[in-house]
């Protein structure tokens, strides 16, 4: 529970926010990712810059203003010292848990999953995700659900703070590959810091068109930082 943006454990430890009017343009050009306006097939954003350049205060802030629309789907802020978030172990689980949250009428697919297999949450990440999320989501869209009605975002913070860079890369190619060809509307943000491994992950998956990136830096000796868009354009916030 700690990986939720909300979590009691985040709020005690680890929760930075974006103060009021502050990172507006970042969040504004997020928000129009969400809902098309720009990048419009783009499945994954990756939000990146080195630390301390605000990721996880956008993620956060993102998810608040996420979850008061009802386009929050599910968030998992990975934490190097907490030992339940600094792994993958628990991911699919934490985020199959949210999307029965914050989608009722899916919770009984993902729960008939489980049930069908009740070692699924030792089996591979790629299969996780395959028959507790993907699936279980599709039979729900099968019903004439409709998940065009509005955005639905997945927020990963953090991705760097995985044990393991062999197991982050996976998780990236895992999540692109299990909803590229996908009929389901779902946006995927992932923060971390640019690390050169992570970069050649996400320059290996996808299309041009089905990723967006949005890099955060300190340029100037400024609060706010300075972030550059993706067609590398910049703009001070």
């Amino acid at each position: 529970m700690g990986a939720l943006y909300n979590s009691f454990e985040r709020d005690q430890l680890d929760a930075p926010k974006c103060h009021p009017r502050t990172r507006v343009a970042v969040i504004n050009r997020l928000i129009d990712w969400l809902t098309r306006k720009i990048d419009d097939e783009a499945l994954i954003m990756w939000l990146y810059g080195a630390a301390g350049a605000g990721k996880s205060a956008i993620a956060h802030t993102l998810a608040e203003i996420c979850d008061k629309k009802g386009w929050l789907l599910a968030t998992f802020f990975f934490w190097k010292t907490a030992s339940e978030r600094n792994n993958a172990s628990r991911f699919v689980a934490t985020i199959a848990h949210q999307i029965a949250l914050a989608i009722p009428a899916a919770r009984e697919f993902i729960e008939l999953a489980i049930n069908d297999n009740r070692r699924v949450f030792d089996l591979s990440i790629d299969t996780q995700l395959a028959k507790i999320i993907l699936e279980p989501l599709q039979r729900l869209h099968s019903t004439s659900f409709n998940f065009l009605a509005c955005p639905f975002v997945v927020i990963i913070d953090g991705l760097d703070e995985c044990q393991g860079k062999d197991m982050q890369s996976k998780l990236v190619k895992s999540l692109s590959a299990a909803f590229y060809l996908s009929p389901l509307r779902l946006c995927i943000l992932v923060a971390s810091r640019p690390e050169v491994y992570l970069q050649s992950t996400f320059n290996s998956i996808l299309g041009e068109s089905r990723l967006a990136r949005l890099a955060l830096s300190y340029g100037v000796p400024e609060p706010h930082g300075w972030f550059q868009f993706s067609n590398r354009t910049s703009a001070r916030e």
